[in-house]
């Protein structure tokens, strides 16, 4: 009974004997303790023999389920479970009958996109979010039907529609003035075809919100799953480059932030990408010189950078995450530049690099700290006593890592200045969460916590760049701290080998 790595998966090795088990196309990994690596080694080598135990079996269904091993038919058997396979002849099932529905609609001149989506989720609101900040869309049509409500952005073909099968009453449009021509919607809903459209769409929904069916021009349906995959063929079937618009993971905060009253958002180069850039109120005129001197040609862009101006600060987001306050336009734009730039340069890491997706803390006389993502907002709201002790969190949407003399090093991007290398204090992280009568406290290894920032490695990578940043890992210090604690050790935070490192930066 074979089992092999998965298609595009690696196994890093870790100092301690541990390893990560990770995907270098998607952001999927497990840490496994220096036992469980040994074994896996073992077994991708020999293959089974007999039943494994529970804790075995189970880590082996879901790295099967997640595409980090793959099994040969005897040892799909060996790990079966019979709940799992019942969810997945259902999976396939449905999407079999999808694709039978598909094909009953004709292939017009433009393509349509139709996504179920459910109650209470992030991913759907984030998807509708950014599709009302793109509107209206140039050619073809996305409807999105769920909990009784069928949205149409764009427009849908009207051709054919004398062959589809006794046409349901359409579903109730929500503002329709906003999404389409009042005169086109109620052609349309008079003729049948968007509530046609809409069962399409909620039949799509049990796949997992958002899920739908792409309707393109010469040729077959096919089934998307997921805010990543809808969104990326939103951008394709628009006539952009699959991969050149940046789609980032959305959740409960970034909708938040991006779906405000009168968002709009633009597509915005950043070297041979594009990131979608929103603003609302008063900032939208006021950046409106520099952004239209920066705009892309393309005609769809996911909500990636926010900004807006409530009062007298202008505040900049990632997703859900503010990761700056300025007080003036140009500190504003030297911000958004910072991130643009790292954007575009994230497929010019050397072999011996990786960007990592977490935050930096960055002073010109200390080494740098880094902090996980969901710190940014609590220290960009901190930003005021961070300059004044000298500090600031760096605008960058990713730190690229690598190692020089035993000391690992971060590239760091302060406002308004060029990009440079600074070597890394450590790694901040969280307490471990207090003991519950359910769950008993536990603490987790140096060598988990060194896991876990592997694992933050910005996708797609190259399997030396997973090696060179597991390797890195070891070399960066972790300290259980908080947003609140952090800052009462900054100002005294000096390493002395991390100043012998910066003297001899400055003397290169």
């Amino acid at each position: 009974m074979k089992i092999e790595w998965g298609r595009q998966t690696v196994l890093a090795g870790l100092a301690a004997g541990g390893a990560v088990l990770a995907r270098t196309d998607t952001a999927i990994g497990a840490y496994l303790n220096a036992p469980a690596a040994r074994w896996l080694r073992q077994i991708t080598a020999t293959g089974l023999d007999e039943p494994p135990g529970q804790t075995a079996l189970t880590c082996l269904r879901v790295w099967a389920s997640t595409g980090l091993i793959t099994l040969d038919d005897q040892a799909a058997i060996l790990v079966a479970d019979p709940a799992i396979e019942e969810y997945e002849e259902r999976g396939r099932s449905l999407r079999r009958d999808l694709l039978q529905r598909a094909a009953l609609f004709p292939r017009a001149d433009t393509p349509t996109l139709a996504v179920g989506v459910g109650r209470d989720c992030a991913y759907c609101d984030q998807l509708l979010a950014d599709l009302a900040a793109n509107a209206p869309l140039r050619v073809g049509g996305v409807v999105v039907s769920g909990e009784d409500q069928t949205r149409l952005f764009g427009t849908v073909p009207g051709t054919g529609l004398d062959r589809l099968a006794e046409p349901a009453e359409p579903a109730e449009l929500a503002e329709p003035g906003e999404l389409a021509e009042p005169g086109e919607l109620a052609e349309l809903a008079e003729l049948g075809e968007l509530g046609e459209l809409g069962e399409l769409a909620r039949a799509a929904a049990p796949l997992g919100t958002p899920s739908g069916v792409l309707l393109h021009p010469g040729t077959p349906p096919r089934i998307l799953e997921g805010y990543h995959q809808v969104s990326a063929a939103i951008v394709s079937m628009l006539g952009d480059e699959p991969g050149r618009v940046v789609v980032e993971t959305p959740s409960s905060c970034s909708v938040n932030v991006t779906s405000g009253e009168g968002t709009s958002v633009r597509p915005i180069r950043a070297g041979d990408r594009v990131v979608g850039i929103a603003t609302r109120g008063a900032v939208t005129g006021e950046l409106d010189g520099w952004l239209s001197a920066h705009t892309a040609d393309a005609p769809y862009a996911p909500v990636t950078l926010t900004i807006e101006r409530p009062r007298n600060l202008y505040l900049v987001y990632r997703g859900g995450a503010m990761i700056a306050r300025h007080r003036t336009p140009a500190d504003t734009i030297a911000c958004l530049r910072a991130m643009l730039a790292g954007y575009a340069d994230h497929a010019g890491a050397a072999e011996g690099e990786a960007d990592v997706d977490c935050g930096v803390l960055w002073h010109p006389d200390h080494a740098a700290v880094l902090i996980p993502n969901h710190w940014l907002s609590p220290m960009a709201k901190r930003s005021s006593r961070l300059r004044r002790g000298g500090w600031q969190l760096c605008p960058q949407p990713y730190v690229r890592l690598s190692m020089r003399d035993g000391q690992a090093w971060a590239r760091v991007q302060p406002l308004g200045e060029d990009p440079r290398m600074a070597p890394v204090a450590f790694l901040a992280v969280d307490a471990p969460a207090p003991a519950t009568d359910e769950q008993p406290a536990r603490t987790p290894s140096t060598e988990e916590r060194a896991a876990q920032l592997v694992c933050w490695a910005v996708r797609p990578l190259t399997p030396p760049h997973l090696h060179a940043l597991a390797a890195t890992a070891h070399h960066i210090p972790i300290r259980t701290l908080g947003p609140d604690p952090i800052l009462a050790e900054l100002p005294d935070l000096v390493l002395a080998r991390g100043a012998d490192s910066l003297e001899r930066v400055r003397a290169d």
